[in-house]
């Protein structure tokens, strides 16, 4: 059995508050790591959104973005005003990686029917696009 002096000094020691400084080497203060300044060639105005097939991040006007339809057939969604959730493609190589992946089933989180590879293939052909800049440049 402890005698109460001893008790009384672990309570002492058990309350005594954690110093607010926490000193590295050389007795410097620490300071929390800070973020990196973005480069000013690097932001881009406008929201940045992912590619579902290689996982680049890339400005949402440089993505193609696709969105299910009726019946839960994923459809090309060349004016960005269907509802529901898009999934966004750089180029035909990251279609051919998205369906390896199995990666529309879980950006629509299993809203979506079977994917017809050759109907959203055709979104990347010369003259159907609406856009001549968005979506085919690739990786």
């Amino acid at each position: 059995m402890p005698s109460a002096a001893r008790r009384r000094r672990r309570l002492r020691v058990a309350r005594k508050p954690p110093s607010r400084r926490k000193l590295g080497k050389g007795g410097d203060v620490r300071r929390p790591a800070r973020r990196p300044v973005p480069d000013a060639q690097n932001t881009e105005s406008g929201p940045v959104r992912t590619c579902v097939g290689c996982g680049s991040r890339r400005p949402q006007m440089e993505l193609t973005r696709f969105a299910v339809g009726a019946g839960g057939a994923i459809e090309v969604d060349r004016k960005r005003r269907l509802p529901g959730r898009g999934a966004y493609l750089c180029g035909a190589g990251c279609l051919t990686a998205a369906l390896k992946r199995k990666a529309f089933g879980r950006a629509f989180r299993g809203k979506a029917g079977q994917v017809d590879p050759s109907q959203l293939g055709q979104a990347w052909e010369p003259g159907v696009g609406e856009r001549r800049g968005a979506g085919g440049s690739g990786c």
